[in-house]
């Protein structure tokens, strides 16, 4: 059974925190092109829709953590071009965010993993 009260928390959670980090990255000086942007929001709305999917049986935020970085690895990789700061900087907000997407969607909204 699919919790859908959770999935859609984390899922709009993952939208919020993808115009977060989009923002963040327009204010650091990124320069965002379309498909850039886009794809940074989808990112992070995809990592919210698999946290609220997910059936793994560990610590709330420890799940967050790892949905995180393994949702944003790949979108890490592919800015391997601009050097491995890129790559550890993606990954590690990635991580962030999965972490709050998490903790918010489980302690603030009571929408807890699937048991």
């Amino acid at each position: 059974m699919i919790y859908a009260k959770r999935v859609t928390i984390t899922t709009i959670l993952g939208v919020i925190t993808g115009l977060l980090c989009y923002l963040g990255g327009v204010h650091a000086g990124i320069e965002f092109t379309t498909g850039l942007m886009l794809a940074t929001i989808f990112n992070r709305t995809f990592i919210g829709f698999v946290i609220g999917i997910s059936a793994i049986r560990i610590h709330y935020l420890l799940h967050g953590i790892l949905i995180g970085a393994l949702g944003s690895i790949t979108m890490g990789v592919a800015s391997i071009d601009q050097g491995l700061n890129g790559l550890m900087m993606i990954t590690l907000f990635g991580m962030l965010w999965g972490l709050l997407i998490e903790g918010i969607a489980t302690k603030g909204f009571k929408a807890e993993m699937r048991k």
